[in-house]
């Protein structure tokens, strides 16, 4: 089966797509700045599907240095790397642009965009040499020509130069054995999600929650189909996209996602 890496994958819908690719019998390499939250996962899913399924690493993405050692690890302990996939992000406090804080600005800056350039260096290198493997980044807020969230000037710059940069690999890489894709997961209820809403005033935040209801979905739910698509796709140049335009049209309609209450269902407090 496939070894996997995905970089931020101790939280959120990078844990969820660990836990999606470990149940079809793939091997995964789980990162994180935080190594408390690596080990906890590492352990949980040693136990689960076995230790010579899970290998965890801390690593901060803007470290070319440390996300080498991603590569060599999984390498080491799997043979190989067929999928590595940038995760790993960071969302800019609420506000316009001027008033985000310059360290701030740096941070989201440096670990959206650097962070996945390194990613790319990294694993391009290490899948020529191997012969074959897959890129894949993850869209956003930003990406899209439609989208242009107030407050999240920052975040949404990045994703935009994701989009980019992804669209330049398909290209650059097209004779090579190497895939390079997009991750579209539309609009996913996680931790991050929560701490961002919970930063906007008031009115703002109830809106958002009224739009959330109805075409958010739970780590869960779009993980699982991530992985599936992920694992089927053989091609160069792959948008694998949860929230296509007639799913959130169908929603629309849908009174059942008109009146549900997402955040009351998951318990969460935003």
């Amino acid at each position: 089966m496939k070894s996997v890496i995905i970089t931020g994958s101790s939280k959120g819908i990078g844990l969820g797509m660990c836990l999606e690719f470990l149940k079809r019998g793939c091997s995964v390499l789980i990162s994180s700045r935080k190594k408390a939250d690596v080990d906890a996962a590492v352990q949980k899913f040693s136990a689960q599907f076995g230790e010579d399924k899970v290998i965890g690493l801390t690593c901060d993405v803007t470290d070319i240095k440390q996300v080498q050692a991603l590569w060599d690890a999984a390498a080491a302990k799997f043979g190989k790397v067929d999928i590595w996939i940038n995760n790993a992000g960071a969302v800019n406090t609420t506000l316009p642009v001027w008033e985000v804080d310059p360290d701030e600005i740096k941070t989201v800056i440096t670990t959206n965009i650097v962070g996945h350039m390194f990613g790319i260096k990294v694993a391009m290198k290490g899948m020529l040499k191997q012969g074959a493997g897959q890129i894949y980044n993850f869209y956003g807020f930003g990406s899209n020509d439609d989208k242009k969230p107030g407050g999240l000037g920052v975040y949404g710059t990045t994703k935009r130069a994701i989009r980019y940069l992804t669209e330049l690999l398909v290209e650059e890489v097209k004779d090579m054995p190497v895939q390079v894709g997009s991750l579209m997961p539309g609009t996913v209820i996680t931790d991050l999600m929560i701490k961002t809403i919970s930063t906007m005033p008031l009115q703002q935040r109830e809106m958002l929650k009224k739009s959330f209801n109805i075409v958010g979905d739970t780590v869960e739910t779009v993980s699982e189909f991530l992985v599936e698509e992920i694992l089927k796709n053989n091609k160069n140049g792959a948008v694998i996209n949860w929230m296509t335009e007639e799913k959130f049209k169908a929603r629309m309609q849908d009174p059942y996602y008109q009146s549900r209450d997402l955040f009351s269902e998951l318990k969460l407090d935003a």
